[in-house]
Parts: C-alpha cells; structure tokens; sequence
C-alpha cells in the first residue's frame, strides 16, 4: 500500500497519469457494513516551506501506511483536476461508524495536523469487499518487496470517477448490475455514492449519458486509486 500512496503523491502534485481506457466488472451481492468516508480539502496553511510541505506530506503517507497496516484505512486516493470543488484534495474510507472515532484517526496525520488539508466526514454505507480488498492490496506489496520488484507510476494507479447523487434509491434503481460499477454506497442516509470503471469524469459521463434523467441530480468527479481497485466486485 505505501508503494501506490507514493505514487498518488505524485498524481496529487503533478495530475498525470497514463491510464486503460475500457470500463467494466460486474458486481456481486454481500452483507452490508458501515464506514466512514472522509474528504481530505485544502486546509488553511498558506506559507509552508518546501522543507515545512515535504516533511508534512512524508508524514501523511507514513500515517496512511500506518493506518492501512492497522486495518483502520481501507482505500484512499486524490482527485484529479476534473472535480466539482476546487478544495477537493483526497478521499479515505475508515472502518468505522463512529465519526468521533473517524476524525481521531484522520486527525493524527501530520498534514492535517500542519493545516494542509482538513478534514470532513460522511457515513458510508456499502456491501463492496474493502477489508478484502485492503488485505489484496497489502499482500502485493508484500510480495513485491519480498521479490525486490519496484513498479512505476503508470503500473500501480489509474483514473476513476465518483459518481455522488443526491436520492440513493434513484441512483441504485439506475446503476445496480451494471458493468461500470465497482462500488455502490448509501451516503449521509438518503444519497449514492458510487465509484465507476472509466478513467475520468468525460468517460463516464459519456458512459452514463443514457442515465442522466434516471440518475436524478448527480454529478461526476475524477479520482486516481490503485489498479487493483478494478478487482473489488470479485472479492468476496
């Protein structure tokens, strides 16, 4: 996991990636669990040094690695430049329902703690394998290290879109079974939250333009996660 949040790092800074262009899994039923999801925003630390940046984005993937190592952070990754709030910066996904509990844990990374980011939590609710796919995930890292094998940038993350609706009920009548879609919440209780399998927010808005009417009010944003994210519909 440490080695793909190096290289979202990068993503974060620079916003290119080389990326697939198809779409498509097909997802699978499992029992339901609550989490918390938490938009990491642009805080209000203004006048950093290089040195002062540096060392509190060290901080902040050391932190992940650390959270992700402890079970506590299940996916994460930064927006992309296609985003409908400019403050946007990155998205978590905790194993917790508790948001007392949630913002402790986001809290102790050093880039909040320095005011680079904030943070702001939202109940997720969803039947996608994130433990699985954590587990997956750090497995491979694991194998990798152990083999002495380092990917690069293009190797480990890729483009995906969010897809937020504001009715839940309407956007799962919409998108339930289709091939796009790789994870499909309850957010805050009435609204949905999806994450699709196209590259960007143009691909799946293209990807979805026979839906726009049955998706109710919604809108896409761009995000960057690991590769292997594309395998959450099969983990079980």
């Amino acid at each position: 996991m440490l080695r793909w949040m190096r290289a979202c790092l990068l993503v974060l800074a620079l916003f290119v990636i080389a990326a697939p262009t198809s779409c498509g899994l097909l997802r699978t039923k499992a029992q339901q669990r609550e989490y918390t999801l938490v938009y990491l925003k642009t805080g209000p630390a203004k006048d950093l040094s290089k040195d002062a940046q540096a060392a509190a984005f060290a901080g902040h993937f050391a932190n992940m690695n650390r959270l992700a190592r402890e079970g506590r952070l299940l996916m994460a990754g930064p927006f992309g430049k296609q985003r409908s709030d400019a403050s946007l910066r990155g998205l978590f996904v905790l194993a917790t329902d508790d948001v007392t509990t949630a913002q402790q844990w986001a809290s102790t990374d050093p880039a909040v703690q320095a005011g680079v980011f904030t943070i702001e939590c939202h109940a997720l609710r969803t039947d996608a394998a994130l433990p699985q796919f954590l587990a997956a995930e750090l497995a491979r890292e694991d194998a990798d290290k152990a083999a002495g094998r380092t990917q690069e940038l293009g190797e480990t993350i890729r483009g995906y879109a969010l897809l937020v609706a504001d009715d839940f009920a309407q956007m799962l009548a919409a998108i339930d079974g289709r091939r796009e879609a790789l994870l499909i919440g309850r957010l805050d209780g009435s609204r949905g939250f999806a994450v699709v399998n196209c590259v960007d927010r143009v691909a799946a808005e293209e990807a979805f333009a026979s839906l726009r009417t049955d998706l109710g009010a919604h809108r896409f944003e761009e995000w960057f996660a690991s590769k292997g994210f594309e395998q959450l519909p099969s983990m079980r």
